[in-house]
């Protein structure tokens, strides 16, 4: 079967990929700007503790998670999770004598350190391949209402970005200047982890832990070493990681490939350009 004949196959895989693609890809940049790359990593882990412990904690009443409660449903303890955890990574620009990359690099080895625990326990042996479906996600299979679900999420994230550009790019650039100018640089920290939080967390369900932190970091860093301004590097890093999104999977549809692998590799390629720009522009 050749990859337009099968277009009812991955028609909603696809679409999920664009949509994880452009808005890890808007996100990135900041991520890149303010050096905490690490942050996808740890916020993906922190939401993966919220999705266990969903099931560890449905053990105990009886019941199956998808019967329980909406407070123990696994998705919206992902979410609490990392929007708790994005929140947290927010409070620890300028400190004096743990930075924030320290910050979060505890938060990731805590975070996989609980997660390890609970998806040991015994309560949730049975449940253990749902679970793993729910942290890492599939870019292979993804179903229509994932994908709805996803492009509202992406919709909003993108709205937030577009309607507070100024105040966002002012406090990542130069917080102490915009604390003088009277901007609440807390609160806009807090706005902007807090859609990291929930953009990932969303992303990594859909198409895959490896996909959505590649989308986060390999767009954005192409964007910024091929263009100087910031408001010129988001929409080319969205357009890099909805191109390198789209290659990935239909090669991986082609050649056999698996799909996280390959988009991560068709992504990197997009670093290309920008590291000959750099390479001239340092030897002229």
């Amino acid at each position: 079967m050749t990859f337009w004949a099968a277009y009812d196959f991955w028609r909603d895989s696809m679409a999920a990929v664009l949509l994880a693609g452009a808005m890890c890809a808007a996100l990135g940049v900041y991520v890149v700007l303010r050096r905490v790359v690490f942050v996808g990593a740890a916020l993906t882990q922190i939401s993966g503790v919220g999705v266990a412990l969903a099931f560890w904690l449905a053990s105990f009443a009886g019941g199956e998670p998808h019967e329980a409660p909406i407070w123990l449903d696994p998705r919206w303890l992902s979410l609490i999770a990392a929007l708790i955890g994005a929140i947290s990574f927010s409070f620890t620009r300028g400190g004096r004598r743990v930075s924030s990359d320290t910050v979060i690099g505890l938060g990731w080895v805590l975070a996989a350190a609980t997660l390890l625990l609970v998806l040991s326990s015994k309560r949730i042996v049975q449940e253990a391949h749902e679970v793993d479906d729910l942290l890492y996600g599939s870019a292979v299979l993804v179903r229509p209402g994932e994908v709805l679900v996803l492009a509202g999420v992406v919709a909003a994230v993108l709205a937030v970005h577009v309607l507070f550009f100024k105040e966002l790019l002012f406090v990542t650039f130069d917080a102490e200047m915009a604390q003088t100018l009277g901007y609440n640089v807390r609160m806009w920290d807090v706005l902007l982890y807090g859609t990291i939080g929930v953009g990932l967390s969303f992303a990594v369900r859909t198409v895959g832990m490896l996909p959505a932190f590649g989308f986060l970091v390999i767009p954005s860093s192409a964007a910024l070493l091929l263009v100087g301004r910031v408001s010129f590097a988001l929409p080319v890093a969205i357009v890099l990681g909805m191109g390198g999104g789209a290659l990935g999977y239909y090669v991986a549809f082609t050649q056999e490939w698996p799909t996280g692998a390959s988009i991560v590799a068709c992504s990197a390629l997009a670093l290309i350009p920008g590291l000959l720009v750099r390479a001239v522009k340092k030897d002229s």
